[in-house]
């Protein structure tokens, strides 16, 4: 107290989580607005921990959460996510608004989680579809004809020449197209820290180019679809076509690590995926301990000198 660094947690009884939550959005997301992804998984902390009182919101409650979403099925993954921006928003509070919350109650339950052998990390892909079920799955769109409004063999063949995300492809516009240069800008593109305004001029390469000028130019977007859509027919195509743990999402693998197969540099592959760090892009290069050897010229035995 004498040093001022004492703070008093019993105005916290009146506040809570879901105030708290309220205020970072309206201040915090207002400076950098949040992706759907976040938006998403506040509201459902607000739906669950909202009326926690900020003054019993420590790692005993946020334990009892984590078992509650564990028993609802959420894996550890999940789990994480939810900590990690129940961890940055006590962060913001306690640092910017000085609120003496339990700014350690998240950090300690994803502790919790590592002691019980639970990882909260993500695994990561290594599925890439192979030419015959890209071939059958192309096929089975084109042969669906004026009853398929989604050019999906198109989609799929432009999002490995791009190695474009589906939001980035469906939000594509003939404005940012530039045709001399064979380059298109992506709007907004995924970035760790500039949700709005981080737009990247980006070349099309191979059959990118043509695929983009053979849609028909109706209205602003190039591929006038939706997500939803897109994400609910691909699955159910794999499905039919009996083609397992494949994903839209891994077609942008596919592009990526062909990318490299065509002998393009780091540098250059990144300017193409978006990739920020470039140590992100190794797991695409996909060596292979094999993939090493080299033809050797034959080394002729020495000559016999002793004669």
């Amino acid at each position: 107290m004498d040093a001022s660094l004492y703070r008093d947690s019993r105005n916290l009884n009146s506040i809570t989580f879901g105030d708290l939550i309220d205020r970072y959005t309206e201040e915090i997301g207002a400076i950098r607005p949040f992706g759907r992804n976040k938006a998403a998984v506040l509201k459902n902390l607000a739906a669950a921990l909202g009326t926690v009182p900020l003054s019993s919101l420590n790692a005993e409650r946020l334990n009892k959460y984590v078992d509650e979403r564990r028993a609802g099925g959420a894996g550890g993954v999940t789990v994480g996510i939810d900590l990690t921006y129940i961890g940055g928003v006590l962060k913001t509070a306690s640092a910017i608004w000085k609120m003496p919350v339990d700014q350690a109650a998240a950090s300690d339950a994803r502790a919790r989680l590592a002691h019980l052998g639970i990882s909260t990390k993500s695994r990561e892909r290594a599925r890439r579809p192979t030419r015959e079920e890209i071939e059958r799955l192309c096929q089975h769109f084109a042969a669906k004809g004026s009853r398929q409004r989604v050019p999906m063999p198109d989609v799929i063949q432009f999002a490995i020449a791009t190695a474009m995300r589906l939001g980035e492809i469906i939000n594509l516009k003939w404005a940012d197209l530039n045709q001399a240069d064979r380059t298109i800008t992506i709007r907004d593109r995924k970035h760790p820290r500039e949700k709005v305004g981080n737009d990247q001029e980006v070349p099309l390469l191979g059959e990118a180019f043509k695929i983009v000028m053979r849609q028909p130019q109706n209205g602003v977007r190039i591929f006038p679809i939706t997500e939803g859509t897109v994400s609910t027919i691909f699955p159910r195509a794999c499905k039919k076509l009996n083609i397992e743990d494949l994903t839209f999402h891994d077609l942008r693998h596919e592009g990526v690590s062909r990318l490299f197969e065509q002998g393009y540099s780091i540098e250059q592959v990144a300017l193409v995926s978006g990739h920020r760090d470039w140590k992100m892009l190794a797991r695409y290069t996909q060596i292979k301990a094999k993939d090493l050897h080299r033809d050797q010229p034959e080394v002729a035995p020495p000559k016999d000198t002793t004669a």
